[in-house]
């Protein structure tokens, strides 16, 4: 399993761009329970090859949530049906993955995707990536999946303008916590120095963003507030989400803010939300920079960030996981 630095990087890169000039037919996907990164690279990718000309399908088996739907003005993305969708993946000469880790967390595409016979690119950050594309362009410290893209579309020589600029910022700008974690060799700053230049407005795909919550936004966040629950003196505050298969982007938002607002709270330096789903439990770690809750996650099968990391937890029940992750996260704060 080799990441994509140094030497290999440009290896790599240059398989990529061989294989997308050479071939004509392309099926884009990403995972379920979309995020920003998921859509906004997925958007990239897509976007890229049709100004390239190429034959592209690219489906999801989840909808955008609304505050994203302006990434997919254009129509690129579109829902999977199966009586219509599977011939033409199977069709597929290239199949790109970006931000999954591997097939299963397609959700019902991950039978479709993984038995296509096309050649797999796969382009994503976690740590959990189980690197199984012919093309394995997958960094973990990168500041998202979008930052992978952006270089693979640079290598490209595709220009990084409108939908393409705006779809990467979002990528970017949702997975890195508003730019909060910046990866080491600072290549971020770098990446968003050129969607400036790009021409995106800031400004008003912060407003899109981040500025679109329902009405109903500051009650449902307090009663999720009111669910947490404290241990190491209050230093460790955790909690659980909604028991289904998936949450949705609005319940990922809720989720997400929660743990920032406790983090704003001066005593406490670690913060966990577990939800179980289909898959396992889901496991998302924040902490102030003493606590290093990528140490933590590792322990439990994920990975990260020194200060956001995530593990999805297989085969525990909540009450289970819940105990593996909040010792291994103790064992950090000690």
């Amino acid at each position: 399993m080799i990441q994509a630095t140094h030497a290999n990087k440009d290896n790599l890169l240059g398989g990529i761009v061989r294989t997308i000039w050479e071939k004509r037919t392309f099926a884009v996907f990403s995972h379920e329970e979309p995020d920003g990164d998921a859509i906004g690279s997925q958007t990239a990718v897509t976007a890229a090859l049709k100004d390239l000309g190429k034959e592209v399908i690219s489906l999801r088996v989840d909808p955008a949530p609304p505050a994203l739907e302006f990434l997919n003005r254009e129509r690129l993305i579109r829902p999977y049906e199966p009586a219509r969708d599977d011939r033409a993946i199977r069709n597929a000469e290239v199949i790109i993955l970006v931000d999954c880790c591997d097939y299963f967390r397609l959700g019902r595409l991950a039978g479709p995707a993984e038995t296509a016979g096309g050649i797999v690119i796969n382009i994503d950050h976690h740590r959990d990536n189980a690197f199984f594309g012919d093309f394995n362009y997958v960094r973990f410290e990168a500041g998202g999946a979008a930052e992978l893209v952006f270089e693979v579309l640079r290598g490209l020589a595709v220009p990084v303008t409108g939908t393409i600029a705006d779809a990467l910022y979002v990528g970017l700008s949702t997975d890195t916590v508003g730019f909060r974690y910046i990866d080491p060799e600072g290549n971020l700053l770098e990446v968003v120095r050129e969607l400036i230049k790009g021409g995106i407005d800031i400004e008003d795909l912060q407003e899109k963003i981040y500025c679109n919550q329902p009405d109903s936004y500051l009650e449902d966040l307090s009663a999720l507030l009111r669910t947490v629950q404290y241990e190491e003196a209050g230093a460790l505050a955790w909690f659980t989400m909604f028991d289904s298969d998936y949450l949705s982007f609005y319940q990922r938002e809720l989720a997400s803010e929660a743990l920032k607002q406790l983090l704003s709270i001066k005593k406490i330096r670690a913060a966990v939300m577990l939800h179980k789903e289909a898959a396992g439990v889901e496991v998302w770690l924040r902490s102030k920079k003493d606590v290093d809750v990528n140490r933590a996650a590792g322990k439990v099968g994920g990975g990260g960030h020194h200060t956001a990391s995530g593990a999805l937890v297989r085969d525990q029940t909540l009450e289970e996981a819940t105990a593996l992750v909040l010792a291994a996260v103790r064992e950090e704060m000690r």
